[in-house]
């Protein structure tokens, strides 16, 4: 199987040619028109929210990693910071605002979905609460659930990403 194949792309988007050449894994040219498209990374967010020693994870809807634990979150949409992303994701998936914010960390991840591997970029933001949110799951989530910050389980969390970041939240705080 070529370049082109593994990556799920066989067409030029321009011209439709198929004689596409891989001068680097990030980015494709048409040899039929010249076209170049770069494959760059796409940014996601995901909050860690925390509330009296708990963690709040959702609950996948689909796939990947339906059934699975997820951290609330999502990809960030054209002109819109990652900030503004993840208060968007957690009105779209909890349907509350959150007050205050702050960025901890980033990780790369890979995201399987429609037979393409996305390159994502997740920034991980934190929120503590005193008293628990009213959430409810919406959107891409099945259910939320609290979890004991000593009884995560790290193997039910959908991505590589998100079980690193909340393994350093939890051994940096």
């Amino acid at each position: 199987m070529d370049e082109a194949q593994h990556q799920g792309v066989r067409f030029c988007p321009r011209c439709g040619g198929e004689r596409l050449s891989w001068p680097t894994p990030k980015n494709f040219r048409c040899d039929c028109c010249g076209f170049v498209l770069f494959l760059n990374i796409a940014a996601a967010v995901a909050v860690i929210m925390e509330c009296q020693g708990k963690l709040l994870f959702g609950v996948r809807k689909h796939e990947p990693g339906r059934g699975m634990l997820d951290l609330p979150g999502g990809f960030a949409d054209a002109g819109e910071s990652a900030e503004e992303a993840a208060r968007r994701e957690l009105r779209e998936e909890l349907g509350i605002e959150v007050p205050e914010m702050r960025y901890l960390f980033s990780f790369p991840n890979r995201y399987p979905y429609g037979g393409m591997v996305y390159d994502t970029l997740d920034q991980i933001f934190l929120v503590r609460w005193d008293q628990p949110p009213p959430v409810k799951a919406a959107d891409d989530l099945a259910d939320v659930v609290w979890v004991e910050r000593g009884a995560v389980e790290f193997d039910r969390i959908a991505f590589d990403s998100l079980r690193r970041a909340v393994r350093r939240y939890l051994s940096e705080s």
